[in-house]
């Protein structure tokens, strides 16, 4: 399994498909910091923008090979294995882009220090005052880290749930993603529109953590085995059907 992930992720590497996600990720997050928000509000924003680009990241995953190569890989370390490593390597590319988006948030989001009434002054506002005043609330960081978490699940499941082999149809399959991407954001019944929306409720003061429902996490979870499977098990019926199968 060691072999396939460094495989599919030199795949990704070479095949530049990494490098439209990671713009539209960083233009996301930037067009975020450009008001003044709060450290727990531009780690809300910096995850709920990873749903859209990780699930068309998984799109690219998924479709970077030509068949005969995927085939070869099939007959090589199994279908479902060769699945399962293309949905590993965008799951994991999306991880550093929600590390990137977190520490970038973390320097151009306000202090986490409490705001001193008038008529004493504000708090600094410079790299090192930030870092000690997240460092004395974690837990703001720690929330918004958990979010994050969330929408990943979720952006992955959305990309494998609307993307070859279960949606074939290059058309069809990116309409699909697109259209589950904004539901999953605008939609309650979404682990990571719940998680967004249960994070904004308990927020007034800067250092106060914003942490989703621990059912959102187990929902989302959910949904990213069920679609992994779907997917995985997609994979190995295609593979079996395919002429040159034993």
């Amino acid at each position: 399994m060691i072999a396939l992930l460094r495989y599919e992720a030199a795949i990704l590497l070479r095949s530049h498909r990494w490098v439209f996600p990671l713009i539209a990720y960083g233009a996301l997050i930037c067009v975020g910091a450009a008001g003044s928000t709060t450290l727990a509000e531009g780690l809300g924003w910096s995850a709920a923008m990873l749903v859209p680009v990780l699930a068309f990241l998984t799109r690219s995953m998924l479709t970077a090979e030509p068949y005969a190569a995927r085939a070869c890989v099939a007959a090589a370390a199994g279908p479902v294995r060769a699945q399962l490593a293309a949905l590993l390597t965008a799951l994991g590319a999306g991880i550093v882009l929600a590390l990137a988006g977190a520490v970038f948030t973390l320097l151009t989001s306000e202090s986490v220090a409490k705001i001193p009434r008038p008529p004493l002054p504000r708090p600094p506002q410079t790299v090192a005052a930030k870092l000690t005043s997240t460092f004395a609330h974690p837990q703001v960081l720690a929330a918004g880290l958990v979010t994050a978490v969330v929408c990943l699940l979720v952006a992955s499941a959305v990309g494998a749930l609307c993307n070859p082999p279960l949606l074939r149809h290059p058309g069809a399959a990116m309409m699909a993603t697109l259209a589950l991407a904004v539901f999953a954001l605008a939609s309650g019944v979404s682990p990571a529109g719940a998680a967004l929306r249960e994070s904004r409720t308990a927020q007034v003061l800067p250092q106060a953590a914003q942490w989703p429902g621990a059912g959102s996490l187990i929902a989302a979870t959910c949904l990213l085995a069920a679609t992994w499977t779907a997917s995985t098990y997609a994979a190995a019926r295609r593979e079996n059907r395919s002429p040159g199968a034993a």
